[in-house]
C-alpha cells in the first residue's frame, strides 16, 4: 500500500497484515501482560495462568510471537535443559499501546 501523504512521506510505515492479526488473535495480549509482570515465564507457568489455553493454542502463539519480536525464547542449557520467555522491548511498547487502546473502548 501506497503513502497517502503528500509532503510527509518520512512518516508512512509500512503496513504488515499479519502483525496485526497476531495482536488482535486470542492470549496475545494475555501473554504479553504476564510475561511483562512476571518476568521470564516457562512454558508451563504461562499455561497455568491462562483460564481455557491449550498447550496447542499457547505453543502456536508463542511461535508466532517469537517471529514478531514480541517475545524472545532462552535455552538454559541445565540438567534438565530449560526454556524461558521473556517479553522484548517492541512487545512491552506494543502491550502498552494495547492497554491503552483498551482503557479508551471503555471511555466510549
Amino acid at each position: 500500500m501506497d503513502c497517502v501523504l503528500k509532503e510527509d512521506q518520512e512518516l508512512c510505515m509500512s503496513y504488515n497484515p499479519r502483525i496485526f492479526q497476531l495482536l488482535t488473535r486470542k492470549y496475545t495480549f494475555s501473554v504479553l501482560v504476564l510475561l511483562d509482570k512476571y518476568g521470564a515465564l516457562r512454558f508451563n507457568e504461562i499455561l497455568k495462568k491462562i483460564d481455557g489455553m491449550t498447550q496447542r493454542a499457547l505453543s502456536i502463539r508463542l511461535k508466532e510471537m517469537e517471529e514478531a519480536n514480541l517475545i524472545s525464547r532462552n535455552v538454559k542449557n541445565e540438567r534438565p535443559v530449560t526454556v524461558y520467555y521473556n517479553i522484548t522491548t517492541q512487545g512491552k511498547a506494543v502491550k502498552n499501546a494495547m492497554l491503552m487502546i483498551l482503557q479508551l473502548t471503555t471511555l466510549i
